[in-house]
C-alpha cells in the first residue's frame, strides 16, 4: 500500500523562504482552491515529482514543474526570484514511514538525485536517522540497488513482473506505468482511460498494467509462454548447431548421413538406431570391416622376407623412440592444458569481482555527481567495496599516503579489467594452440604406432619377397580405418547429445501442452466480471447517458478496457460522459482489486475531475461513493468555481473527508518556525 502523509514544498527566494506544508489523511482528501491559477496543480505535481512519476505529467525533471519552482514567486505586485526549491514527501507503506526529498532548483545538485530519510518528516534532522541518496530517470534506476524506483518497489512490497518489450525482449513493468492508472493529471489525464501513460518500451503497456493491478493469472501464463519461447529458441539453436557440425565432419570423411533429424523432434531409441553413416552406399561399420578384410588379405598374400633385418630393426627402434618422445610431449601438453584452464577460470572470477567493484564505484560517483552530500564510505576510512576499515591495511600507515578518490578507483579498476581481459584472451589463445598440438600429437602417435606394428610384422615374416607398395597400401588402409573409427566414436557421442536435446524438446512440448487451454482462468473471468459490474454501476450512479442500455457495455477480453460492440466506448460518449467513464473505470479498478486481493496500492489522485461542466449532483455522487471506500486514500484537486461546487462540498457528511483549502496563492512566506 501507499499513503501520502505530508507534503512540504520549500522555495527559497531573495525575500526569504516560501512554500507549502500540509498533512493528508486516509480516505477522501479534497485540495480545494477558489481559483484555478492559485497553485493547486503545482502542489499535486510536487507529489508526482517526489515519487519520480513526473513522466505521467509529460516530461522528466524540473521542467514539468511550474515557474514558481524555477523562476520567481509573485507576492502582490512584488516578484521574488527563486534561489533554491525542492519538496519533501512523507509516505507510508502500512509499516514504515519515510521522507523523500527532491530538489527542483539547487546549485550543485542534479534533479535526478533523490534523498530518502528513513523517518517521518518531523524527525529527519535528528541524529542517527538513516539517510540514503538514490537516483531516478537514469539507466538501470529501476534495477540497480541505488535506483530510487528499485527502492520504492521494495518499500511498497510489490514485485514487478517482467513483461514483453517492444524490442521483442523483456522488461520490468515500470512503476510510472502502473501509477498512470491511478494518478489522473489535469491536462492529459482526462482525454481517455490511462491517457497519461508514458511510452517506456513495453508492448501493450495498458494491458500489462491492468493484468498486474487485477492480479490476473493470465499474466503468469504470459510469463510461462515467454519462458517457453526462450526454451524453444535455445533448443532449436543447439539442435541446428549440432546437425551442422555432424554434417561437416561426416562429409569430410567422404561419408553420407542417413536418418539425421534436421529439426527438433522427440527421438526414440529406434530413431537413433536408424541414424546411420554410409560410405560408398555401405554402412560405415560394414565398410570398415571390408577395409579390415582387405588389410588382412594383403598381409596373408605378401609376407615379407627379412634380408635387411638390421635396417628394419633400426627403423623400428627409431619409431619406438619417436613414440616415446611424442607420448612425453603429449603428457606435457595435457598438463599445460590443465594449467591454462585453471588460469582462465581464475581470470573469469576476478573479472566478475572487478566488474562488481566498477558498478559500485560508478553508482557512488553517479550519486556524487548528482550532488549527494552524504558522507562516502571512503571519507569514514572505510573501503566502499569490502567495507573494511582502511587503516587495517598491511602497509604501515603513513601520513603521506592518500586514499584514492572514487574517480581514481574507477580508472584503476578499469585498467585492471583491461589487463585481466587481455590476459584472458592470451590464455584462451594458448589453450587453443595446446589443444591443436594435442590433436596433432594424438594423430601422429596413431600413425607411428601403426607403422611400428607394420615393421614388427615385417621383422617376423618368413617370406623373402619384399613389397613396399603393399606396406604403403596397408598404412593407407590402417589410417583410413583409424579415421573412420574416430568418426564412429564421435557420432556415438553426438547421438547422446541428440538424445539429451530430444529429452529437452519432449519436456518443452509437455510444458507447452500443460498451459491452460483457455486464455483466462476461472478466477480471471470472475475478476473481469466484477470489474464490469462495478464499472456499469458507477456509470449509472454518476449519470452517464451517452449509451442508453449500459448492459451493452463489455470489458474487452483482449485489452481489459470497456467496449461497446467491440469498439472503444469513448467514441459513443459525450465529452462529459467520457469524464464519467474515466471516474468509473479508475474507481472500479480499485474496488475490484480490494475485493479480489489484487495488487492495487490503494491510492488515487484526481486533478480537476469536474471537467466539461459536469453537473454538481453527479460530482456529489462521485464524492459520496469515494467516502465509502475503506483502506484507501483519494486526493482530489478541485477548483471551487461557483456556489454549486461549494454547496456540493458542504453537503458531504461532516468528518467524512479532509478538506485542505489552498489560499489564493498556494505558496506563502514561511514563518521562522516553519523554516
Amino acid at each position: 500500500m501507499l499513503r501520502i502523509n505530508r507534503l512540504k514544498i520549500q522555495i527559497n527566494t531573495t525575500n526569504g523562504l516560501y512554500g507549502y506544508d500540509e498533512l493528508f489523511t486516509d480516505g477522501l482528501n479534497i485540495l480545494a482552491s477558489e481559483d484555478n491559477t492559485s497553485g493547486k496543480s503545482s502542489v499535486i505535481a510536487a507529489i508526482y515529482y517526489c515519487l519520480g512519476f513526473e513522466e505521467i505529467i509529460g516530461g522528466k525533471g524540473e521542467k514539468v514543474l511550474t515557474a514558481v519552482y524555477k523562476t520567481a514567486i509573485e507576492e502582490g505586485e512584488e516578484v521574488w526570484p527563486v534561489v533554491e526549491s525542492g519538496a519533501y514527501l512523507e509516505i507510508y507503506n502500512g509499516k514504515e514511514k519515510i521522507t523523500i526529498y527532491r530538489a527542483a532548483t539547487m546549485e550543485g545538485r542534479d534533479n535526478k538525485l533523490i534523498t530518502v530519510y528513513h523517518s517521518e518528516m518531523n524527525n529527519i534532522k535528528k541524529a542517527g536517522i538513516l539517510i540514503e541518496d538514490m537516483y531516478v530517470h537514469m539507466p538501470n534506476s529501476a534495477i540497480n540497488v541505488k535506483g530510487f524506483h528499485t527502492f520504492l518497489e521494495g518499500f511498497l512490497h510489490i514485485e514487478l513482473p517482467l513483461v514483453p518489450a517492444a524490442d521483442d525482449g523483456t522488461k520490468k513493468l515500470y512503476l510510472q506505468l502502473i501509477f498512470s492508472a491511478m494518478f489522473i493529471e489535469q491536462k492529459n489525464g482526462w482525454s481517455n482511460i490511462m491517457s497519461g501513460m508514458p511510452f517506456l518500451g513495453i508492448r501493450e503497456s495498458k494491458k500489462r498494467v491492468l493484468e498486474f493491478l487485477l492480479r490476473l493469472d493470465t499474466l503468469e501464463n504470459e510469463k510461462k509462454k515467454d519462458s517457453l519461447r526462450t526454451r524453444d529458441s535455445s533448443i532449436k539453436i543447439q539442435w541446428n548447431s549440432l546437425i551442422k557440425e555432424l554434417n561437416i565432419l561426416v562429409h569430410r570423411e567422404g561419408c553420407v548421413p542417413h536418418g539425421l533429424p534436421l529439426s527438433p523432434q522427440v527421438l526414440s531409441e529406434e530413431d537413433l538406431l536408424h541414424l546411420i553413416i554410409k560410405k560408398e552406399d555401405v554402412e560405415i561399420q560394414e565398410y570398415i570391416d571390408e577395409l579390415q578384410g582387405e588389410y588382412g588379405h594383403l598381409t596373408l598374400l605378401k609376407p615379407r622376407v627379412v634380408d635387411n633385418f638390421d635396417d628394419i630393426q633400426e627403423e623400428l627402434n627409431a619409431t619406438e623412440n619417436s613414440i616415446e618422445s611424442f607420448e612425453r610431449e603429449l603428457y606435457k601438453n595435457r598438463g599445460l592444458l590443465h594449467v591454462e584452464s585453471i588460469s582462465i577460470d581464475k581470470l573469469v572470477n576476478n573479472l566478475e569481482i572487478i566488474e562488481t567493484d566498477i558498478r559500485n564505484n560508478k553508482d557512488a560517483a553517479r550519486l556524487r555527481n548528482l550532488g549527494s552530500e552524504l558522507d562516502f564510505a571512503t571519507s569514514k576510512d572505510t573501503c566502499p567495496v569490502c567495507s573494511q576499515p582502511i587503516q587495517d591495511s598491511l602497509i604501515p600507515h603513513s601520513g603521506h599516503l592518500q586514499v584514492m578518490s572514487i574517480d581514481e578507483n574507477i580508472r584503476h579498476l578499469n585498467a585492471q579489467k583491461e589487463m585481466l581481459e587481455f590476459a584472458q584472451i592470451s590464455h584462451r589463445k594458448n589453450k587453443e594452440k595446446i589443444q591443436e598440438r594435442i590433436k596433432q600429437l594424438e594423430n601422429s602417435l596413431l600413425t607411428l604406432r601403426s607403422m611400428a606394428k607394420s615393421l614388427r610384422n615385417d621383422l617376423y615374416s618368413i617370406n623373402e619377397n619384399i613389397s613396399e607398395s603393399i606396406i604403403h597400401k596397408k598404412l593407407q588402409l590402417d589410417a583410413e580405418m583409424n579415421s573412420l573409427h574416430q568418426l564412429v566414436e564421435y557420432i556415438n557421442k553426438k547421438k547422446q547429445k541428440l538424445r539429451d536435446l530430444s529429452d529437452d524438446w519432449k519436456k518443452y512440448l509437455e510444458d507447452k501442452a500443460d498451459l491452460p487451454k483457455k486464455k483466462f482462468s476461472e478466477s480471471d473471468e470472475d475478476k473481469i466480471k466484477i470489474l464490469r459490474k462495478h464499472f456499469i454501476r458507477n456509470l449509472s450512479q454518476f449519470g452517464y447517458k451517452s449509451i442508453p442500455n449500459l448492459n451493452q457495455i463489455e470489458i474487452s477480453m483482449d485489452s481489459y478496457l470497456p467496449v461497446i460492440e467491440g469498439f472503444d466506448m469513448k467514441f459513443d460518449s459525450s465529452a462529459s460522459d467520457n469524464i464519467r467513464a474515466i471516474w468509473s473505470f479508475v474507481l472500479s479498478l480499485l474496488e475490484t482489486s480490494n475485493e479480489k486481493s489484487g495488487n492495487h496500492p490503494g491510492i488515487l489522485i484526481f486533478d480537476e475531475p469536474a471537467q466539461h461542466s459536469i453537473v454538481s449532483s453527479d460530482v456529489e455522487k462521485f464524492f459520496n461513493h469515494i467516502i465509502k471506500f475503506k483502506n484507501s486514500q483519494v486526493i482530489i484537486g478541485m477548483t471551487i468555481r461557483d456556489s454549486d461546487t461549494r454547496q456540493t462540498i458542504n453537503k458531504l457528511p461532516s468528518g467524512s473527508f479532509n478538506l485542505i483549502k489552498v489560499p489564493y496563492k498556494a505558496f506563502e512566506k514561511f514563518s521562522t518556525e516553519n523554516e
